[in-house]
């Protein structure tokens, strides 16, 4: 009598393992072992237990471990930007640090900048060369001397690549950077810095023939030709940078720079009125210098 009553639990229990459990013959094996070894008492153990009791419990190990990194992830990237926020807080600005810091602050500064690319920092540094602090001003010197070396050994190489392909976009851009960074270095004497000027001028002149939407190409254009008094090519070059980009207000003001400089009234007017009749949106810069023309300044 007993082994038909456990023969009839079986296969009921069977059947039904087999319709809740369809996807995995695995989980289905595993099931059916359980009730067999411990009739009864098996559909009471955790691996009967409904998903929303106890979550899911077929959850691949690749899910599992996928979820736990994600929750990992979370929390780390919690930590990661309270540190941040932290170290912004803790963050002093270097021109200020040189000069209202004390000495230990002024030292650590610099050292950090020595540890950076000093290039970014040449102007706080020539600043700081004549701070009252000997060690401070080492440190600065040590700094700018690092830049300098920096930026000879980018130029050399990059002078070498421009005279073999001036058509290299990248390298023509390259070279216009670090010789603006290098003319603002304060390394150069007059006629040194003279001759790096005509350089600079011939590799921007090569920029804008060779990407004719570049701003940055024409303002320091516009600018170096004011510098060296060219003025007609100052006026030439600002006229260029309105034909190739009439939707900048860039353009126009430095249109109106040039009539500044050359002291033409009636030009400067004609270039705000074309400012002024545009469809730009203007800036705040490029509003502040309309209201303060329009007033007939």
């Amino acid at each position: 009598m007993f082994w038909i009553i456990y023969g009839i639990y079986v296969l009921l229990s069977l059947l039904l393992i087999y319709v809740l459990y369809r996807k995995s013959w695995q989980d289905r094996l595993m099931k059916g072992i359980v009730i067999v070894v411990l009739p009864g008492v098996g559909w009471l153990l955790p691996t009967f237990w409904p998903k929303w009791l106890i979550g899911d419990s077929n959850e691949d190990f690749e899910d599992f471990v996928t979820r736990q990194a994600e929750e990992h992830k979370v929390k780390r990237i919690g930590i990661y930007q309270q540190i941040e926020r932290q170290q912004e807080l803790d963050v002093i600005p270097i021109e200020d640090a040189l000069v209202v810091s004390e000495n230990k602050t002024r030292r650590k500064v610099l050292i950090d900048v020595l540890k950076q690319d000093a290039v970014n920092y040449l102007e706080i540094l020539q600043r700081a060369v004549s701070n009252e602090d000997k060690e401070t001003s080492y440190y600065a010197v040590s700094a700018i001397m690092e830049a300098k070396r920096k930026l000879q050994l980018a130029l050399q190489d990059l002078a070498v690549k421009f005279e073999s392909d001036p058509t290299d976009q990248l390298v023509v851009k390259t070279y216009a950077e670090v010789l603006h960074a290098y003319m603002r270095s304060g390394f150069l004497d007059d006629r040194t810095l003279l001759k790096y000027r005509y350089t600079y001028r011939t590799v921007l002149l090569k920029w804008i023939e060779l990407d004719k939407c570049c701003e940055w190409a024409y303002q320091e254009c516009v600018n170096l030709e004011l510098t060296l008094g060219s003025f007609a090519e100052a006026e030439k070059m600002a006229r260029l940078y309105v034909d190739a980009l009439p939707d900048s207000e860039g353009a126009y003001l430095s249109l109106m720079k040039v009539y500044y400089e050359i002291r033409s009234v009636q030009r400067l007017q004609q270039a705000l009125d074309s400012l002024k009749n545009s469809p730009i949106k203007l800036s705040n810069q490029a509003l502040t210098m309309v209201r303060f023309w329009s007033e007939g300044a």
